[in-house]
């Protein structure tokens, strides 16, 4: 491939009309049709609704709890390569790489050019999804066309260009899409609700019949603020339809439910929002429900960037090949810790590795414990420090 494929795409604004349930259903039928399996209004609509905060922060809680977790480039033997894992760590390209793998499945489908950077290691360049038909292997160079580029015969396909994700998967922002549009209605409607209600309309009765007083009153009301007012005859009568009563509890209710539908969604789980009935064992279960879709995403991203990501790097130069792509395994630090008080009654275990795991600070021994129990400190072996125990202490058996 002799030029970027980005360079020959004609880019064209989007539609800036708001989003409804009926939007949502077109780009669905259009998005899912035999002939032209199009994503243009799916990918309009979609980045549409990420500027609700709340459905972008979830994606981006799930998301950033698999970049912010370390990482190594492992050899074919299963040893670290250092020069390579420090190299990719450095590198921006391969950070946005990482990221798009992470965000594919919430898109359904990611389409990638990767190119030698005139400074630097390469440059990693998501081509616009709303120009790919992933169900054909086709780019629209413009969305007019009837025809696509296909991409998956490209001499550059899987070397200069790599995809992710699953033709048929519309994402998981798409499955959102209902609850944040009626959020987003719903919040509207009690902006409304609240000018409306929020400050009531004035009312003033005069002698209408007189031109010179329906001036001056005029004229009075619109100095006196913003709010409504009208002015009617003295023998007339003007009344307004009850609205609810329950200050806009009704517009709450679905603003919570949508949001929570958005949050299982991605999450599995609402964290941090139920003040009403949240609790702390309820937020430990749902943080475990969390880590459960974390651990599949960072499962997803080891086999995309193994099988794909690195291949692709190799084959152009960038890195050597037969490499694999794994995150580091974190220990549990309180079964490791159970497991340490365990063994001091028996074995010696070694004062600065006690530091550095768990950051407890060590500064002196106690010649007594609690329960009446003796410890020997910093018996020395050699050069190092240890701690043991009293096997007969019944603080530590």
């Amino acid at each position: 491939m002799n030029s970027s494929l980005i360079q020959r795409i004609t880019e064209k604004q989007a539609s800036q009309t708001a989003r409804d349930m009926q939007h949502w259903r077109r780009a669905k039928q259009v998005a899912t049709r035999v002939d032209l399996p199009k994503r243009d209004l799916l990918d309009d609509l979609v980045n549409d609704l990420l500027y609700d905060t709340h459905l972008s922060s979830q994606m981006e809680l799930r998301r950033d709890r698999s970049l912010a977790k370390p990482y190594t480039i492992l050899k074919a033997d299963g040893s670290t390569d250092e020069e390579t894992t420090a190299l990719l760590s450095q590198s921006g390209a391969f950070s946005v790489l990482m990221q798009i793998a992470l965000e594919t499945p919430f898109f359904g489908h990611s389409l990638v050019e990767i190119l030698p950077a005139p400074e630097g290691l390469f440059t990693a360049n998501l081509l616009p999804r709303r120009h790919v038909v992933p169900k054909l292997g086709w780019i629209l160079f413009d969305l007019s066309d009837s025809k696509g580029y296909d991409y998956r015969s490209d001499p550059g396909y899987g070397k200069t260009l790599i995809e992710m994700g699953d033709p048929n998967d519309l994402g998981i922002l798409f499955d959102c899409a209902p609850a944040t549009i009626y959020k987003r209605y719903a919040m509207a409607s009690w902006s409304e609700f609240c000018e409306i209600y929020g400050i009531p309309p004035r009312v003033l009765k005069i002698n209408t019949d007189d031109s010179e007083a329906m001036q001056r009153a005029a004229d009075m009301m619109q100095r006196m603020g913003s709010a409504n007012w009208a002015i009617v005859d003295k023998d007339e009568d003007l009344s307004f339809a009850a609205g609810v009563s329950d200050n806009g509890n009704i517009f709450k209710q679905l603003i919570y439910a949508a949001k929570e539908d958005v949050s299982l969604k991605i999450c599995g789980a609402t964290l941090g929002q139920d003040t009403q009935y949240g609790n702390r064992s309820k937020e430990e279960s749902s943080l475990e429900l969390l880590e459960a879709k974390c651990s599949a995403d960072r499962r997803m991203l080891e086999r995309v960037m193994t099988s794909t990501v690195l291949p692709a790097l190799a084959r152009q130069g960038f890195i050597p090949e037969g490499l694999r792509f794994a995150y580091l395994q974190e220990e549990d630090k309180e079964a490791l810790w159970t497991r340490t008080v365990s063994l001091l009654p028996y074995y010696n275990v070694d004062e600065e590795w006690i530091r550095n795991t768990f950051g407890v600070e060590i500064t002196d021994a106690k010649s007594q414990l609690p329960f009446g129990g003796q410890l020997a400190m910093r018996q020395q072996t050699g050069n190092r420090q240890e701690l043991t125990a009293n096997a007969e202490d019944p603080f530590f058996g």
